[in-house]
């Protein structure tokens, strides 16, 4: 999206890029200088809300860089925070001698979506967002909202990804399952 829409670029994208990275870095101090939460498991939660909400969400309405590097760092600096809760939290509750299959399992089936969602994600821009959006007349709410022309079926992408990321946070936060971590002893 970033290469395609008017005011990006390829510097933009690594601009982009250096915002994340530069948040990460930022999160991962902050995560160091916190102190350990009473809830774990709001942090958890809380954490990717706020990051799935307002990244996706400002790479979708923005239509210049300025706003996408806004998102970059507001989506990215909590997410060490949740990592680091997420890990404590699965390392005070698996029994250590389950550890390594838990971990295993759990890699498996966070690192195998990632070229799994590029690959959809591209098919889904380039065969149905894109051309959706092109076929749209310019006073159509979606055209307003995400613009027009290259980029904005990637936008359209995000806003979905924004939205469905926003609803399944809400849904895991009402999992008593997930609220029932913090009280094991």
């Amino acid at each position: 999206m970033v290469l395609s829409r008017p005011g990006g670029g390829e510097t933009e994208l690594g601009l982009l890029q250096t915002c994340t990275g530069l948040a990460n870095l930022a999160g991962s101090l902050l995560a160091t200088l916190l102190p350990a939460p009473k809830n774990r498991v709001r942090v958890i939660c809380n954490s990717l809300l706020f990051s799935m909400s307002t990244e996706n969400l400002l790479l979708a309405l923005g239509r210049h860089a300025g706003i996408w590097y806004i998102g970059a760092i507001l989506g990215w600096l909590f997410i060490p925070i949740m990592n680091t809760n997420m890990g404590a939290l699965m390392r005070l509750r698996i029994p250590v001698e389950l550890q390594g299959r838990v971990y295993a399992a759990r890699n498996t089936l966070q690192f195998f979506t990632i070229p799994v969602g590029y690959l959809l994600g591209g098919w889904l821009v380039d065969r149905i967002c894109e051309p959706l959006m092109a076929g749209l007349p310019a006073d159509a709410p979606l055209v307003r909202l995400l613009g027009s022309g290259k980029g904005s079926g990637a936008a359209l992408v995000f806003l979905g990804i924004a939205f469905a990321g926003m609803l399944v946070c809400l849904i895991f936060r009402r999992d008593k399952r997930l609220w029932s971590l913090e009280d094991m002893e």
